[in-house]
């Protein structure tokens, strides 16, 4: 449906817009720090301070007890431990976290982070405000702190080739004194570790009270997680004289700080896999039984003890966002320290805006916002999570539709979003010292797919996944009512040996009872095995599969039995429907770069236990399998999830990726939106909005045409809220025709006949550049429908080819499954490998009726 109206209006003359959104330069991406070589996007999220972010992280004691030094929206502030008051110590051009004062007060170190490019040291002079550079190259720095007797700092570096090792080095007037001193260099496990990777990683340095030893993290040895504690000396190589004193599997958390007396540290922990959330722990230093201080339902991060020994700081997410707060070392009294007034270290004016929608009158609407500052970093209100969306690398917020957030004076950009179904409005904002700017901004609807039966959600959303925030199945429809999404489809998933938010699971297959009218949700499970591939589960009925995965080196699950075909059948059982996800990226046929990440998919496609090929980012590669399918009628059904992890800050944001269904009655209903998704009645998105009928028909529908057809009526539809390459028909594999963009290259339609010849089957694509995508969270636009299939006096929809390319597929995954190491019996391979012969035998049937050699 086609909605008429104005174009979006500011009501504000501080306000200049910028229309369209790319008359100007895009805002600058946010890096993904270059300079470190493992880890990857979970690392970055767990380990690195979050840049942007708008609430404390990584507090340190004043040496006086009387303040706690924190990160907090780009800034180091000291907060006052009794009024809650802050004053911002540092301003700049970089996002400054992760303090640490020296013993006597005079300094603080801290971190600056270059828009995600690099994070380097820094140094502030308490007595003067200023500041000074430790360090400037292109790595990445962390976990700065002083020595008992200030003379030293320990440090972690990816220095020099990419890999986090522990530095010590002389410090004297705010400068360095010395040489640096590896403790620790880079070693390999030798064997690549699933997401750790094969190189070793050392970590959170903590100095014992005679500075003479350290206490730090490391995986040395360690098969799966960041590491355990170890002991060693504070100098030159110590990691060679190590002592285990906790083993564990952590995940970046443990952060440990030694006590006074040195006979102790606290410390962050899940204990292994038997949390879902960290708690605090303490434990003696010399190794042995840890004693559990906290037990929350929520996390607990970054504890440190304060200069007396009597209080530990800490960072909590209860109530969703991170947050300041003590707790007694003895008796255990806990005290939320709320941010008060702020004392700014420069002049501050700030932006007050209302968001709403020419269809929603004076109320505010939610929407996500991008905010560059005047000083070229990104800015989010204090009371929203603050995020970096992963494809596009665009940070970002969301918003119920009304914000106030404080910037410095000058010039800033501010895009606003709501979906792909509304015009986004970007402006520039004059912010001058001490006046607040307050600005409405109206959207405009062009197009309300719903209204004609098409709702709209990813098929892949995480809720908690050990982020820094604290998620709600409420919180992920309010970020899904700012994307202008229909449904919510949260998945349960592990994470290493951890199962989260496996509480949420409700019985009976359909919505969550927290779905309402607008907005359904359902909570189903992902699936997760390394080799085979990810897979979600949607609508099971009795309970959630386990174990969660398989193939997990050094863990009891790590043989490939039992297959996902196995675990497919008996989520079918339960009447779920399934789909491999995040299988295949870039524009390589998976078939010739070692199946990449959905190796299954093909076996399970043929047997009819996966229902659908997920798009999680704008790719071309997953076009290989998926048309050998479509093009011998196996009509598996292409679909949209971004796998957004949505309680970490640099993840793909919800909805990025995205699949509209039209359920076979329009209406918004759990099971009907699946019944439309396992029957291909759906299209895949990032942005660009495409809709195809053939013959009148929608996709997933098969036209019975008769012997004597030679063409088909096609309607083609294209929009988009940014600009669009190319649009065009693909028939059996093969392209057919362009479709002619407008002057603005944001729409395209097309009616008329398409000459076909012989059964087949037609579907619609449109495209547009990376530097065009700007504000969508993707890698380039990509939009496509499911097909329309048509048979021809009865024949079969065959192909040769792509019944060959099957075969060749279960081949490589045959030879892959039998170099596998962690296999326990010969029965477990017989096993799958007779799944592989049963696929086999389906494509060497679609073969032989396609007339192909090698058929029989």
């Amino acid at each position: 449906m086609t909605v008429t109206g104005e174009p979006g209006l500011l009501e504000s003359s501080a306000a200049r817009p910028v229309s369209p959104v790319l008359a100007e330069e895009p805002p600058p991406e946010f890096g993904g720090y270059p300079g470190v070589r493992h880890g990857g996007n979970y690392m970055h999220n767990y380990y690195l301070p979050p840049a942007p972010g708008t609430t404390p992280w990584f507090p340190s004691w004043s040496p006086d007890g009387a303040s706690i030094a924190v990160g907090m929206a780009g800034s180091v502030w000291e907060v006052d431990v009794e009024t809650g008051n802050a004053t911002e110590l540092t301003r700049g051009g970089t996002y400054h976290s992760s303090p640490s004062y020296s013993p006597d007060g005079r300094w603080i170190v801290y971190t600056a982070d270059y828009g995600g490019e690099r994070i380097q040291l820094e140094i502030l002079d308490t007595e003067t405000g200023e500041t000074r550079a430790l360090t400037d190259d292109r790595f990445v720095y962390a976990d700065p702190v002083f020595s008992p007797d200030g003379g030293r700092i320990a440090y972690v570096s990816s220095a020099p080739n990419g890999y986090f090792n522990v530095f010590i080095r002389e410090v004297a007037d705010g400068d360095w004194a010395g040489p640096e001193i590896a403790v620790s260099s880079d070693n390999s496990y030798g064997n690549n570790r699933l997401y750790f990777g094969p190189m070793d990683m050392h970590l959170s340095p903590a100095w014992m009270p005679d500075g003479e030893e350290l206490l730090l993290v490391s995986n040395r040895d360690v098969p799966l997680g960041s590491g355990n504690v170890i002991r060693i000396p504070a100098r030159a190589d110590g990691i060679q004289e190590a002592q285990t004193v906790l083993r564990e599997q952590t995940l970046y958390r443990a952060r440990p700080d030694v006590s006074l007396d040195g006979r102790r540290f606290v410390y962050s922990s899940t204990a292994g896999a038997a949390d879902q959330f960290n708690n605090l722990y303490v434990q003696p230093t010399e190794g042995g039984e840890p004693y559990k201080l906290t037990f929350f339902e929520h996390d607990a991060f970054h504890p440190r003890w304060s200069p007396d020994g009597e209080m530990i700081a800490y960072i909590t997410n209860e109530g969703g966002l991170p947050q300041l707060e003590l707790i007694e070392t003895y008796g255990g009294r806990r005290r939320r320290i709320e941010i008060g007034e702020r004392e700014y270290a420069g002049p501050t004016g700030m932006l007050s805006v209302t968001v709403r929608t020419d269809a929603s009158g004076r109320n505010a609407v939610p929407a996500r916002v991008t905010l560059l500052g005047p000083d070229g970093k990104y800015h989010a209100p204090p009371d929203e999570y603050a995020r970096i969306g992963q494809r596009g690398r665009y940070p970002a917020f969301h918003t119920d539709g009304t914000f106030t957030v404080a910037l410095p004076p000058g010039e800033a950009d501010l895009t606003i979003l709501k979906g792909f179904e509304v015009e986004p409005q970007r402006m520039k904002v004059a912010i001058e010292a001490g006046e607040t700017v307050e600005l409405a901004v109206t959207l405009h609807r062009f197009a309300d797919l719903s209204a004609d039966g098409w709702h709209n959600g990813s098929t892949h959303v995480h809720m908690n996944y050990a982020g820094n925030l604290h998620n709600t199945l409420e919180n992920l429809m309010f970020m899904s009512a700012a994307e202008d999404q229909d449904i919510v489809n949260e998945q349960v998933a592990n994470k290493d040996n951890r199962i989260l938010d496996h509480q949420f699971f409700v019985p009976g297959g359909g919505a969550h009872p927290v779905s309402t009218e607008e907005m359904v949700v359902i909570v189903g499970q992902e699936y997760r095995p390394p080799f085979y591939g990810h897979v979600f589960m949607f609508g099971m009925r009795d309970h959630l599969i386990s174990p969660f995965t398989t193939g997990y080196e050094g863990t009891g699950i790590e043989s490939l039995y039992p297959s996902n075909t196995d675990m497919m059948r008996k989520a079918k059982d339960q009447g779920a429907t399934t789909g491999y996800v995040h299988p295949y990226f870039g524009d390589v046929d998976p078939l010739t770069f070692g199946l990449m990440g959905g190796k299954g998919f093909m076996v399970d496609a043929v047997l009819g236990t996966s229902d659908a090929l997920e798009w999680s980012t704008a790719e071309r590669a997953g076009f290989f399998p998926l048309y050998a399918l479509w093009s011998n009628d196996v009509r598996v059904c292409a679909t949209g999830g971004e796998d957004s992890i949505s309680n970490l800050h640099a993840t793909p944001l919800v909805g990025a990726m995205r699949t509209y269904v039209r359920p076979p009655d329009g209406r918004l209903t759990a099971d009907g939106w699946f019944e439309g998704l396992r029957g291909a009645a759906a299209f895949v998105t990032n942005g660009p909005l495409v809709e195809l009928t053939v013959d009148g028909e929608i996709p997933g529908s098969v036209l019975d045409l008769g012997a004597d057809a030679t063409s088909v009526r096609v309607e083609a539809d294209v929009r988009s809220i940014v600009p669009l390459t190319r649009a065009w028909l693909v028939r059996d594999g093969e392209d057919v025709l362009d479709l002619e963009l407008s002057e603005d290259r944001k729409s395209a339609s097309f009616s008329g006949d398409i000459e076909i010849d012989g059964s087949g089957w037609i579907h619609l694509r449109a495209e547009g550049e990376p530097e065009e995508r700007f504000p969508l969270d993707a890698a380039y636009p990509q939009g496509f429908t499911n097909p329309v299939w048509f048979t021809v006096g009865g024949a079969a929809i065959r192909d040769a080819a792509g019944a060959q390319y099957g075969l060749d597929w279960i081949d490589e995954l045959e030879r892959q499954a039998r170099e596998w190491p962690g296999w326990r019996t010969q029965a477990e391979q017989d096993h799958v490998y007779a799944q592989f012969n049963e696929a086999r035998d389906v494509y060497r049937r679609l073969l032989s009726e396609a007339g192909g050699a090698g058929g029989e």
